[in-house]
């Protein structure tokens, strides 16, 4: 009997021990749903999409935990850019996969917005809507090179050192890139007579 007892011990320390790693990168998690919400969403997936992602990227932090590859010295910061990096992955992931989904989606909107007969106001949201519509396809069309800093500098307000340290890029680069996207977008919603 005193063998089960001390048996039941010795798996509880061990059990104790391999979750208090992983809760703490579960709580990081937890704190920054908001930014990794605003990364998706700034990738231009849908909310299904999102909780996909999500999903993949908690189970990932739980890997992380269990295989042991992470430390538990690592600092909230360090998990912090960790999570970043991750999701912007699975967001690229994902970017690629559904790329040309989306495209016919968009179209079979637009050509449905384009039969409905609409009263005045009804016309200016169209137009608004069809303005947002040609912003998102030319940004889904940037390269993922070009993408990943624009979201994370625009949309989740990171700087360029921080948008460098997640995507493995000096802050100069990530600056060129920003430069680059910005020009190839202005350049495609002029196309489109889309005031940018």
């Amino acid at each position: 009997m005193n063998q089960i007892i001390a048996d039941f011990v010795v798996e509880m320390d061990h059990a104790t021990n391999e979750w208090l790693p992983e809760s703490n990168l579960m709580e990081v998690f937890s704190a920054e749903l908001w930014r990794l919400k605003r990364i998706i969403a700034g990738m231009g997936l849908s909310a299904s999409d999102g909780d996909d992602v999500l999903q993949d990227v908690s189970i990932r932090a739980l890997k992380q935990c269990r295989g042991g590859s992470r430390t538990a010295l690592l600092s909230r910061e360090d998990d912090v850019k960790w999570l970043i990096k991750v999701t912007v992955n699975r967001c690229l992931m994902e970017h690629r996969r559904r790329r040309t989904f989306r495209r016919h989606v968009s179209e079979i909107l637009k050509r449905r917005l384009e039969t409905k007969k609409a009263s005045k106001p009804a016309v200016e949201n169209v137009i608004v809507a069809e303005e947002l519509e040609i912003v998102r396809e030319n940004l889904q069309k940037l390269d993922d090179s070009l993408l990943a800093p624009m979201v994370l500098r625009y949309f989740c307000d990171l700087n360029s050192k921080e948008v460098g340290e997640i995507l493995a890029l000096s802050p100069s680069a990530v600056r060129s890139r920003l430069r680059e996207a910005r020009m190839i977008l202005a350049k495609r919603l002029l196309e489109r007579g889309v005031e940018p």
